[in-house]
């Protein structure tokens, strides 16, 4: 597979669905196989992203001119192992998924000073994190870093992407049935109206609504079933800020 291709494919597909947030900013998607092992080469997610990892890993684009944006790395070689059938799809599926992490946020980016030898340690810290599998009690709530705020965006990417043209099922985005919660089609179809009346809305504007009443039901059981099982647990403190 063309890499470079589907890196480019991803990164227009980003400018399509969220042209109001991505305006003016620069943007990065970056395959794994692009870095060195220190800084993410060794991923074992589909794919990843962190308010500043720009800054942890602006040495290594060759577009770099100095200004900041959100940065998408890819698990190139993870996707192309567990989806041969449809690499391409689940890697348009993943950007989606890290999109809607950035777009979660306050800002694209974390604003700070650069600190050349605290950034050079953070960022080898943040691959050390990508690069070895979670080791959970089960009493870790599954929706963790993936709330319903984050769904409703990543699904909205994903309806507008299907607008497009685009083969990206629920589940190549956000594929809650692997954390046993309701299938991701089912939470896509409650969402379904809402992103058909709201395609041309910022993200900003959408999470400022409340959401559908079905799609919130769907969560609210999804939570209720979870917490009957098991308790819950607060993250720890020493948890990096990256979402996957």
């Amino acid at each position: 597979m063309d890499i470079e291709s589907v890196v480019a494919d991803a990164k227009d597909l980003c400018y399509r669905v969220a042209p109001a947030e991505l305006a003016n900013s620069p943007l990065w998607v970056i395959p794994q196989t692009n870095l060195p092992p220190l800084l993410g080469r060794d991923t074992v997610c589909y794919g990843y992203t962190s308010p500043s990892l720009d800054m942890h890993l602006h040495h290594t684009f060759a577009d770099w001119e100095g200004i900041r944006g959100p940065v998408i790395v890819l698990g190139n070689l993870n996707i192309e192992r567990d989806f041969p059938a449809r690499t391409y799809n689940k890697m348009l599926g993943t950007t989606l998924h890290e999109l809607a992490h950035i777009l979660e946020r306050p800002s694209l980016f974390q604003p700070r000073p650069y600190n050349q030898q605290y950034i050079r340690a953070e960022a080898i810290r943040v691959a050390e994190a990508v690069s070895r599998d979670e080791e959970g009690d089960g009493s870790t709530p599954p929706w963790t870093t993936h709330e319903s705020r984050f769904m409703r965006i990543a699904y909205h990417l994903r309806h507008r992407a299907a607008r497009l043209g685009y083969d990206i099922r629920p589940d190549e985005v956000y594929s809650t049935e692997r954390y046993g919660m309701s299938p991701a089609a089912k939470y896509a179809n409650a969402i379904k109206a809402e992103a058909d009346a709201l395609c041309a809305a910022t993200f900003r504007q959408i999470c400022s609504m409340a959401p559908p009443p079905h799609f919130k039901a769907i969560y609210e059981a999804d939570q209720s079933s979870w917490f009957q099982s098991a308790p819950q647990r607060q993250r720890k403190n020493d948890e990096f800020d990256i979402t996957t």
